[in-house]
């Protein structure tokens, strides 16, 4: 498979969850789960531009990718703030936010324009690691455990500890890797499959009653 075709791919697996989230709105539009329908989109825009700007015009578009990196990182931080009871965790919500926005403004300073932010994804996604795993402590405490799988932020949360614990040793080695190898291509499309491919089940799987504030 050629290296667009995977990035199309890639696209079209986020295009599908974006488009399933509308039909499926109405299951979860009283919940905070409502917000990723809109950054699903935002997260759509983001990568089109990106590939657009990268395969057909050969721009550095890493400075697109850098300062989506950041939204998408508080974005997730806000929506566990939001879903989190313990006041404990809520306030390792705040602390890691407040972490991770100094190091990504450190790395806007100190590091240079092109390249992808190595640091400022792995505090992101460190600290989201542990967020799903406050997020799973949550829903087995909860009285509705047992049908944890028509809960909407159960699947995000999966597709999220997924996702990071395969993108954290991956971007740990990235000095030592080839960011247009076809392999390493292959494996950040497939882990942004497993993640948006769980908020597809999600959106399909969740039940209204389930999904309230």
């Amino acid at each position: 498979m050629k290296f667009e075709d995977l990035l199309f791919f890639a696209n079209a697996v986020q295009f599908a969850a974006a488009v399933i989230a509308i039909v499926t709105f109405k299951k979860y539009r009283a919940s905070n789960e409502k917000y990723f329908l809109f950054f699903l989109w935002y997260t759509l825009l983001v990568e089109t531009v990106g590939l657009i700007l990268g395969e057909f015009y050969d721009v550095d578009n890493s400075w697109l990718y850098n300062g989506f990196m950041v939204t998408m990182f508080l974005f997730y931080y806000f929506w566990y703030y939001k879903i989190l009871k313990s006041k404990l965790f809520c306030r390792f919500v705040r602390l890691f936010a407040i972490v991770f926005s100094i190091v990504a403004v450190a790395s806007f300073v100190f590091q240079e324009s092109q390249g992808y932010h190595k640091y400022t994804f792995l505090t992101g996604a460190f600290f989201i690691l542990i967020l799903t795993v406050f997020h799973f402590y949550q829903l087995l405490n909860d009285d509705q455990v047992l049908v944890v799988k028509y809960k909407l932020s159960f699947w995000i949360s999966t597709g999220l500890l997924l996702f990071s614990v395969g993108m954290i040793p991956l971007f740990s080695l990235s000095e030592y890797l080839d960011f247009h190898d076809t392999a390493y291509i292959l494996t950040v499309v497939s882990l942004n499959v497993i993640l948006y491919g769980c908020y597809i089940i999600g959106f399909l799987w969740t039940k209204k009653n389930y999904n309230h504030f």
